[in-house]
């Protein structure tokens, strides 16, 4: 995790919208490889093993011991051939070559592409939101070196990241954002800057209307992917 990306994160117990202190065990190039992130509101940490933060603990293992917390995850193979031409589009359709300093999320579906898609950008943080029920992987060293900040265990409900933070998202479709979400909107509204594009693989038609009426203008659209803009 790139150190000065605990400002762009939030508690997610209290949401106090405050940042997260970094507490750092062992760093290389300003990446914290083991620590732990707290809140300076609220009680809770949030450990960080091999570059991972592990939002996915309960508040009771959050304040265990290193040896009470689950063992860390293997690490990922980067992707090559189709996989590889799929992050190289991700990156183009997000503008994130044209965004120095940005910060871009991508969701579990897609966490794979973030080693492609940080080397795309000028100075370009990627959070790897990492789902454990689907078998999400840590991203190796390297990764984490080219700008990979992997997120285990987000609540699709309550991102752990300050509002207004995020200057792109990529999120794999349906998203359910009608009836009872599986994804809540509000979470897409409220992290996504004024100017920021969101990407969708696949959305439904209920899906793009209701981010038509949260305020995203479409961009580009196929038959594979939607983009639109922030307003």
């Amino acid at each position: 995790m790139f150190l000065e990306l605990a400002e762009v994160l939030d508690c997610p117990d209290c949401r106090a919208s405050a940042g997260l202190v970094a507490f750092v065990d062992r760093a290389e190039a300003r990446r914290v490889i083991e620590g732990r992130l707290g809140c300076p509101l609220c009680e809770i940490e949030v450990p960080i093993r091999l570059g991972t933060m592990r939002f996915d603990l309960s508040g009771a293992a959050r304040r265990a011991s290193p040896a009470e917390q689950p063992e860390d995850l293997a690490p990922a193979a980067p992707p090559s051939g189709p996989a590889a031409e799929a992050g190289l589009r991700i990156a183009a359709l997000l503008g994130v070559t044209d965004r120095a300093g940005a910060v871009v999320l991508l969701g579990p579906a897609l966490a794979a592409h973030a080693a492609r898609l940080a080397r795309m950008g000028d100075r370009l943080e990627v959070l790897a939101w990492l789902d454990d029920t689907r078998g999400g992987d840590a991203s190796s060293i390297e990764e984490l070196a080219a700008g990979v900040n992997p997120l285990l265990g987000a609540a699709p409900d309550g991102w752990p990241i300050r509002s207004g933070s995020l200057h792109g998202i990529a999120l794999a479709g349906p998203l359910g954002l009608a009836g009872a979400p599986a994804l809540a909107l509000t979470e897409i509204e409220r992290c996504a800057r004024p100017g920021a594009r969101l990407l969708v693989h696949g959305p439904t038609p209920e899906d793009l209307e209701c981010l038509s009426n949260a305020g995203f203008a479409e961009l580009a659209a196929d038959e594979t992917a939607w983009v639109g803009e922030r307003r």
